[in-house]
């Protein structure tokens, strides 16, 4: 009943600071294309999500995501089609207030670009992205962008097979399950595949009808290209799920990590799952037995308004299923509000749970990671600013 009222009681905090704080931020989200039953492309330049919209999608953004009412998709296909964008630009800027609800000047752990992990109250610059996208030519384009002096993406993309086929070559992130914004859920930056993080190689992907899928083959764990990905899934009307593998060499282990992801939207409600696994060994050895790691995370959102958006999420991840005590949770509350058209501010709760059965304090190195073992939350105040 204790940990009842607990909860009621942070969950009053968190509405009443969403009434009162109002503005949010808008991201590229993967509800959309599921809402709508377009693929990516429909809303974006990069036909695998994120990043500058299309024209379409500048409309769809304009109009605080809903087309308006005298919308033709036809002339604006014909009109985008006949005036191609030569060079596009684009900027994302984003700053946070981290407010730690336990405070440590001894130990003094700040929050980096990596992670939002911190003992003191901090000011943090996120992201300041600027982005190029030329057409190169009539089924070429180039794609760069670079996050406050390290690049993150440079590729090519060719569209082999219009709408069905697309190659991309370079630096980029790879496409495992649902594409995420939030580089700190704690399943996919357990298995190191962060949406902060980037690889070099090739992936091919596409569409056949209702069935999306895609291949990549890149660096991996080291030097040697030895990574490959690959994800098949398809859409059933509101739904989308699907299936996405990678095997890779990390020194002289082979790891894998299989993921399975299921995402629903309809009336402005939409619902997201995904649930991974992995193991270290052999190759072509891979059992139920032998599956040593596994997260997953479950999550919601309610678009109340065209500008103001609500959302959770509970994300677990236990790296070693045989060692008792490692495994963090962490349910994560949201509101997001779009205060002007190129202009948004969020709100983030933090519930790390305590793990009681954790090792003693000294034994865990890293701060991060024992803060999360401790049940250490956070509030996380965010604006951010695109053109």
């Amino acid at each position: 009943m204790k940990i009842y009222h607990n909860w009621m009681r942070k969950a009053t905090l968190f509405l009443l600071c969403v009434c009162l704080w109002g503005p949010n931020a808008a991201n590229a989200r993967p509800e959309f294309a599921t809402e709508l039953d377009k693929d990516c492309n429909f809303c974006h330049i990069d036909p695998g999500g994120g990043g500058p919209r299309n024209r379409i999608g500048e409309i769809f953004e304009e109009n605080y995501f809903e087309f308006p009412e005298d919308f033709d998709i036809a002339a604006v296909t014909e009109e985008a089609t006949e005036i191609v964008k030569k060079l596009t630009t684009s900027l994302d800027l984003q700053t946070a207030f981290i407010k730690t609800m336990h405070v440590d000047d001894e130990e003094n752990t700040l929050a980096s670009c990596n992670s939002c992990h911190s003992s003191v109250d901090r000011f943090l610059l996120m992201q300041a992205e600027v982005t190029f996208n030329a057409q190169a030519s009539e089924h070429v384009r180039l794609t760069l962008s670079n996050n406050a002096g390290t690049t993150l993406n440079a590729f090519a993309t060719v569209d082999a097979i219009p709408k069905h086929l697309y190659v991309k070559v370079g630096q980029f992130r790879l496409p495992f399950g649902i594409k995420q914004k939030d580089h700190n859920m704690l399943v996919r930056e357990g298995y190191g595949i962060g949406s902060n993080k980037r690889d070099v190689g090739v992936e091919l992907a596409g569409t056949a009808g209702n069935v999306f899928y895609n291949a990549a083959f890149f660096n991996g764990g080291n030097a040697a290209a030895n990574g490959v990905l690959a994800t098949l899934g398809s859409s059933l009307g509101p739904m989308r799920a699907g299936v996405s593998g990678i095997v890779e060499q990390t020194t002289e282990d082979w790891h894998r990590h299989i993921g399975v992801f299921l995402t629903a939207a309809y009336a402005g409600v939409s619902v997201e799952g995904e649930f991974n696994f992995g193991n270290l060994g052999e190759v072509g050895s891979f059992s139920p037995e032998e599956v040593d790691s596994k997260g997953y995370y479950i999550g919601a959102k309610y678009r109340v308004h065209p500008r103001l958006t609500l959302g959770g999420r509970y994300g677990l991840f236990d790296p070693d299923r045989t060692l008792k005590g490692d495994a963090a949770q962490r349910i994560t509350l949201n509101a997001q509000y779009n205060f002007m058209e190129n202009g948004a501010i969020s709100l983030f709760f933090w519930e790390n749970i305590a793990n009681p059965d954790r090792g003693a304090d000294e034994t865990i190195r890293d701060k991060g990671r024992l803060r999360q073992l401790q049940g250490t939350n956070q509030l996380i105040v965010m604006s951010r600013f695109w053109f």
